[in-house]
Parts: C-alpha cells; structure tokens; sequence
C-alpha cells in the first residue's frame, strides 16, 4: 500500500560513506559547500538521495516501485501490493544486511507518505473520476481537476501550503503512458499524501499506527460523494429537484454556504436566497420524497477498491 516515502536521518561518516558506495552518489558543490547527491543510476535503482556536508540524508523512493523491482525487475506501482511486502522493504532499505544503508531504525524519521492502491476497471477511468465530487470521512473536501492532467484524468483535494493531507484518484494508464510507460488499460488509482511529516520511522511502523493510517484510508474513501441521478415523487417541481440534488451531492452545510456567498455578493436577490433557506429548513420534511440513486459507475469502483484493499492488508 505505502508507494513514494521520504525519509530523512543523520548519519555516521561511516555511515555516509556506505550510503555514497551503495546509493552511488556523486559529489557535488555549491559555492563552499560540499555534498552528495544521486546520479542518473538513480532511475535505475529507484533511489534518490542527498548527503549535505553535515552528514544529513533525505531518501526518496517508492516502495511500491522497490517491491515490483525485486519481482520482475521493473519500477512499477500498478500492480496489487500487500503492507507486509511494503514493511520487508522499508527495513531493507536501511538493513546492511538485505543491501541497505545501515541506519538503525531508531535514527530514520518520515516526512512524506503515499498510501495508495491501484485496480483495473472495466471502462476508461475518466468516467468514474468525472463523476466523483468530492471525499473524505471526517469534512468531505471537494475534488479538483487537476490541470496538469487532461481532464477527468486526475482530481485532486485541495493543495495550499497550510494542508497536510491531500487525496487524489487519477488514471495510472493514462499517467503511465505520458511518461513512456506501460500499465494494463483502465487502470485507476486511489491515492493519499501525507506532507511535512515529522515521525520516527519506528513510531509508523508500530501495528497501531499502521492501523490507523490504513484505516483512515479506506474510510475516506470509502465515503466518497459520487454524482447521481436523484428522482422525487410525483409532484415534486423541476426546481424543488434542483435543491435537493445539490443537498443531496454535497451536503447541507455546502447548500446553504454556497447560496448565502452568493446572496452577499450580490449574485442572488434577497427572495431567492430566501427561498433557499426556507427549502433549506422543510428539508427533514421533504427529503423522503426524493431518491438518490447509485450508478453502476459507482458501484464498481466501490466493489473493487473494497477487494483491492482487503487483498493489501491481508496477511498470506
């Protein structure tokens, strides 16, 4: 489940020795300073790193990427990838013995996680990410697209500086074949980053921790708020559908927020957001009259990414 992590620690001069002998670093300076960094071996061997001066690492890898590695030799985050697999490759890493840094583990900290799985469906993936709104257990965070991407390739909650936790689905065929590489067609990908992390290495991979990050996971997930088609009961007017589609798609709060911005910036007339608020208040009357009902979209990727997940955190 883990794919790209950050790692940093502070090393022995033995200990920067090996890392520049097993990472093959080349050094490099700036001005009067001397340090360390990865070559084009690099992309190769799916381990980036810079040494500084005073002996400081900070280790980029994907341990999806290391696992398929070992596998069939290829740095490949596509395939179905279970935590056990994740935690051999995480202590390999910084095991001398397994070919890694020997750092103790006591010595490492994390400081950018991915926890992630990706899954074939069975149409294109820009038809279930352009119908997904937004998602998250606790506040549901609205889903963007992303303009790198073509659109519906990849949505995204928001990124400003100040958030921590951000989660995205993306098409991984898509992605893969726009940096010359080759996944199975109609594969999608569920993502969660976790940035400016500042946790021991031994803290995370503690059982409780490592059960509360994967949890969360399929929570959030889990409750994704998908586009759908909502019906009410003979009588119901046209516009009387329209709010409560939107109540419905993005939750009370988000209704009511909305309208009363647009009434304060004079985008709405004092009786159309009062219609708003009153709709607003006759809801828990009204809402046994309308119908929100799942599409087969949406019931796919649940099933799957609910298969995908129990597969990930299984033991053999």
């Amino acid at each position: 489940m883990f794919d790209k992590m950050i790692f940093t620690a502070h090393l022995s001069r033995a200990q920067v020795r090996t890392a520049i002998s097993t990472l093959h670093l080349v050094q490099c300076s700036k001005g009067d300073k001397t340090y360390w960094s990865s070559s084009s071996y690099a992309t190769l061997d799916g381990r980036h790193a810079v040494i500084d001066g005073a002996g400081n690492i900070k280790l980029s890898c994907s341990v999806h990427k290391l696992a398929e590695q070992a596998i069939s030799g290829r740095l490949d985050n596509s395939k179905p990838f279970r935590l056990q697999d994740a935690l051999l490759v995480i202590r390999a890493l910084f095991d001398a013995e397994c070919g890694g840094l020997g750092v103790p583990l006591e010595n490492v900290k994390v400081r950018y996680m991915e926890i992630g799985l990706s899954f074939v469906m069975a149409h294109d993936p820009l038809d279930y990410i352009r119908q997904m709104v937004s998602v998250g257990e606790d506040k549901h965070r609205e889903m963007f697209i992303d303009y790198h991407f073509e659109r519906d390739r990849q949505k995204v909650t928001a990124k400003t500086r100040n958030v921590r936790k951000c989660l995205k689905v993306y098409d991984k065929t898509f992605e893969a074949a726009d940096h010359d590489r080759t996944v199975p067609a109609n594969t999608i990908r569920v993502e969660t980053q976790y940035r400016r992390m500042n946790m021991p290495l031994t803290e995370l991979l503690q059982d409780d921790t490592l059960s509360k990050f994967t949890a969360q996971y399929y929570r959030d997930f889990s409750s994704m708020i998908w586009q759908r088609r909502i019906s009410g009961d003979k009588g119901i007017k046209e516009s009387q559908l329209s709010k409560a589609a939107e109540i419905l798609t993005y939750g009370m709060d988000a209704y009511l927020d909305r309208h009363r911005e647009d009434w304060k910036a004079g985008r709405l007339s004092d009786k159309a957001w009062r219609t708003y608020r009153e709709f607003a208040a006759a809801w828990p009357q009204l809402a046994p009259r309308f119908r929100s009902e799942r599409g087969a979209l949406e019931a796919e990727f649940c099933t799957n990414f609910h298969n995908s997940y129990v597969y990930a955190v299984t033991e053999n």
